[in-house]
C-alpha cells in the first residue's frame, strides 16, 4: 500500500482508504452501453434542476482544453478542487501533502470550491495546539493557494472518513474552521459517507452548513461484487437519507480503478487506471476472465508490481452511473429554497469523459434534483 507521504494521483486518497480490508474483486466488462434518454421521474419532475458540478482531483489544474470544452458543453457551473491532503509526517505531526498547482489565470465561468482531504488518523494526533492550531494552519494554507491563483471562493469543503472514535475531534476541527470561514463569508461543507448517514446516532451530524453525500464506495470488495457502486449494498442505506438533518448535495461515481491482487489477496489500488491503459503495458497479459497478469516486474503509478500479480479493473460505465442516480433521486429531500442542490460527478479526467458522453452526463444531472 502507498506510504503516507506519497503524492495523490487523479483519484483521492479517500477512495483508497475506503478499500482497506479488501477481500477480492470481480472483473467487469469494458463494453460501453448506449446512453439512456434523460429520465425525469414523477418524484422529482417539479424540482429545480440541480447545479452541475465535477470533482477535480488532479495535482495540477486545469485539465486539457478538450476537458474544459466538455465542461462548458455540459453547462457545468461548479468545480470542487482538491487543494491538498493533510497527513501525518514521521513525527506524527499534521502536514499538507501534495498541494495542487493551479494555472493562472484559471478558466472563467466556474464557481470553484477548495477541498481539503483529511486522513482520519490525523485526528488522533492533531499536533501541538490541538485542533485549533490545525484549523488555523489549514485555513492559512487554503488562503495561500487561493491567493496565488487569484481564486475567489464562497465555500470550503473538508473531506474525512471520520469514525465514532474520532467524531469529537473532527467536529471540533469543523467548528474551528467554520469560525474562520464564516468570518470571511465562506460556507463550510463536509463530505458524508453512507454509513455516517445510516448510523448517525453513533457517528453524529457534522456542524457544517451543507453535506455532500458520497453515493459510492459501498463496502468491502468481494468476489462477484462491485466496490464503487453496488446496487444491493446501496439499498441498505436508502431508508435514512431523506430525513438527514443537513441540506444534502450529492456526488455520483463515474470513475474506475484497478485492484492489485498478490498471492490471491488485495495488495493495493492503481487509481484511475483502466483496461485501455493496462493493455498498453508490455509487462502484462490479458486473461480469459478479463483480468491481467503481470509477467515481468514493472512500475505503474509508482507501484512496483511483481511477476504473478493479478490486476483487476473496475469501471463505472454510463448505465451503472445512471442506476445510481435513479436509486438516489427519490430519497433525497427537496432542496430548501432559494438554494439549489448541487450534483457533482467524481471525477474529472479525459479518460472518464471518454467513457461518459454528453448525453450520459446530462442524464445524471437531470435525474438527481
Amino acid at each position: 500500500m502507498p506510504g503516507r507521504r506519497r503524492s495523490p494521483t487523479a483519484l483521492p486518497a479517500r477512495c483508497f482508504a475506503a478499500a482497506l480490508g479488501l477481500i477480492a474483486l470481480g472483473a467487469c466488462s469494458p463494453s460501453r452501453p448506449p446512453a439512456d434518454p434523460v429520465p425525469v421521474t414523477a418524484s422529482n419532475a417539479a424540482r429545480e434542476p440541480p447545479q452541475r458540478a465535477f470533482y477535480a482531483w488532479q495535482v495540477d489544474f486545469p485539465a486539457s482544453a478538450e476537458t474544459i470544452a466538455a465542461l462548458r458543453r455540459n453547462h457545468v457551473q461548479r468545480l470542487y478542487l482538491r487543494f491538498f491532503d493533510i497527513d501525518s509526517d514521521d513525527d506524527d505531526r499534521p502536514v499538507p501533502i501534495a498541494p495542487v498547482e493551479l494555472a493562472t489565470p484559471l478558466p472563467q465561468g466556474f464557481d470553484y470550491v477548495p477541498v481539503v482531504f483529511l486522513r482520519e488518523h490525523v485526528l488522533r494526533h492533531p499536533g501541538p495546539g490541538g485542533t485549533d492550531a490545525l484549523a488555523q494552519h489549514l485555513w492559512r494554507e487554503v488562503l495561500s493557494i487561493a491567493r496565488r491563483a487569484a481564486l475567489p471562493f464562497n465555500e470550503l469543503q473538508l473531506d474525512c472518513d471520520w469514525t465514532e472514535g474520532t467524531r469529537e475531534a473532527y467536529f471540533a476541527l469543523l467548528r474551528a474552521v467554520a469560525g474562520k470561514a464564516h468570518a470571511a463569508q465562506v460556507q463550510l461543507s463536509s463530505t458524508i459517507r453512507l454509513h455516517q448517514v445510516k448510523y448517525r446516532e453513533r457517528m453524529g451530524v457534522p456542524p457544517v452548513d451543507r453535506g455532500m453525500l458520497m453515493f459510492y464506495n459501498m463496502g468491502r470488495i468481494a468476489d462477484g461484487t462491485r466496490s464503487i457502486f453496488d446496487p444491493e449494498a446501496a439499498r441498505r442505506y436508502l431508508g435514512r437519507i431523506t430525513d438527514y438533518p443537513l441540506p444534502l448535495d450529492a456526488a455520483l461515481p463515474i470513475w474506475g480503478w484497478t485492484v492489485v491482487l498478490r498471492d490471491d489477496e488485495p495488495h493495493t489500488l492503481l487509481q484511475a487506471t483502466d483496461p485501455a491503459e493496462l493493455r498498453r503495458l508490455q509487462s502484462v497479459t490479458l486473461q480469459r476472465d478479463g483480468r491481467y497478469r503481470v509477467v515481468a516486474p514493472t512500475f505503474v503509478q509508482g507501484e512496483m508490481l511483481r511477476e504473478g500479480d493479478i490486476l483487476q479493473p473496475e469501471m463505472v460505465m454510463p448505465q451503472q452511473a445512471l442506476e445510481a442516480a435513479q436509486m438516489l433521486a427519490p430519497v433525497l429531500a427537496p432542496a430548501a429554497a432559494p438554494a439549489k442542490r448541487t450534483v457533482a460527478l467524481f471525477h474529472l479526467s479525459d479518460a472518464v469523459l471518454a467513457r461518459h458522453d454528453d448525453a450520459s452526463l446530462g442524464a445524471l444531472y437531470e435525474t438527481v434534483r
